[in-house]
C-alpha cells in the first residue's frame, strides 16, 4: 500500500471530490486500476520557484510510484517552467487545461497537485508550500533541488543564494565520495536503511528523512564502501540528484 500525507486543506473540490485528511492512499484507492495519472498545476503569477516546485513534487511522487512497479502519467496545467530540465524533472505528458489533460492522457487524475487553491473535483488534492528563491537562470538548479527535498512539500520555502551555493558543495562531496566507493566491491543496501527509507517516502513522500538517512550514511565508518555507494544510487532514484555522475572518473 502507497500512502502519501496530505497537506494543508487549501485545494477544494466539488462534494465528489475526496476530502484531504491525515493520510491519503493515494495510488491504490484513489488512482484505481492501471497508470496514475498526476495533475501539476502550476500558478500562472509568475512565480518561478513555486511553479518549479509544484513539478519537482509531481516528479518525485511519480519516481517513488514507478519505483513499486506502477506506470504514472503526468499532466501539467498552467505555463511551463525554463528551469524544469535542467532541475532533473522530467517533461509533462501532455500539457493543457483539465479537459484537455483528461483526453490526452486517457481518463481523470489520480491527485492533483496545486500550489494554491484548486477548484477541482474527483481526485485527492496536495497542496504544495510556497517557494522562494533567488533567480533561478544562472543558479544550479539541481542544488535548488537539494534545497527544496530537504523540506516537507507543504511547507513554505525561502531559499537564498549563500544557501544554493551550498546546496551546490554538497552535491559537489557527494559525488565524489560516490565515485570512489563505486572502486570497491558491491555490498547490498542495508536492509534497515532500505526499510527506513522505503516508509519515510510511502508514508509521506518524506524526501527530507531520506536526505538525512544519506547524511548519516556519510559519516558512518561502519559501513562497507559498496553499501554506500548502492544506497546512494538507490535513493538517487526518487531524489534525481545525479549523485553517480562521476563514477568512473577517479
Amino acid at each position: 500500500m502507497f500512502f502519501v500525507r496530505a497537506g494543508a486543506d487549501r485545494c477544494h473540490g466539488r462534494a465528489s471530490a475526496p476530502r484531504l485528511g491525515d493520510v491519503l492512499r493515494i495510488v491504490d484507492e484513489l488512482a484505481g486500476p492501471g497508470p496514475l495519472r498526476i495533475w501539476a498545476h502550476v500558478p500562472d503569477d509568475g512565480a518561478q520557484g513555486t511553479g518549479l516546485r509544484v513539478l519537482l513534487v509531481a516528479d518525485v511522487l511519480a519516481r517513488v510510484v514507478e519505483m513499486r512497479g506502477r506506470a504514472v502519467l503526468i499532466g501539467r496545467a498552467g505555463p511551463g517552467n525554463p528551469s524544469a530540465p535542467a532541475a532533473g524533472i522530467r517533461p509533462a505528458d501532455a500539457e493543457g487545461d483539465p479537459a484537455e489533460l483528461a483526453e490526452a492522457l486517457g481518463g481523470p487524475p489520480g491527485v492533483h497537485l496545486a500550489g494554491g487553491t484548486y477548484e477541482g473535483a474527483g481526485a485527492a488534492c496536495l497542496h504544495i508550500g510556497e517557494a522562494r528563491s533567488p533567480s533561478l537562470e544562472s543558479a544550479d538548479l539541481l542544488a535548488v533541488r537539494l534545497l527544496l527535498l530537504g523540506h516537507g512539500y507543504e511547507e513554505p520555502v525561502s531559499l537564498t543564494a549563500d544557501e544554493v551555493g551550498e546546496a551546490g558543495r554538497t552535491l559537489a562531496r557527494w559525488r565524489r565520495a560516490v565515485a570512489v566507493w563505486a572502486e570497491q566491491p558491491s555490498k547490498p543496501v542495508p536492509a534497515e536503511l532500505k526499510g527506513a527509507a522505503r516508509t519515510a517516502l510511502d508514508n509521506r513522500l518524506d524526501t527530507s528523512a531520506a536526505l538525512r538517512l544519506l547524511g548519516d550514511l556519510e559519516r558512518d565508518t561502519d559501513v562497507p564502501q559498496g553499501a554506500k555507494f548502492e544506497t546512494f544510487a538507490y535513493l538517487d532514484r526518487v531524489l534525481g540528484l545525479e549523485l553517480v555522475r562521476e563514477v568512473g572518473t577517479v
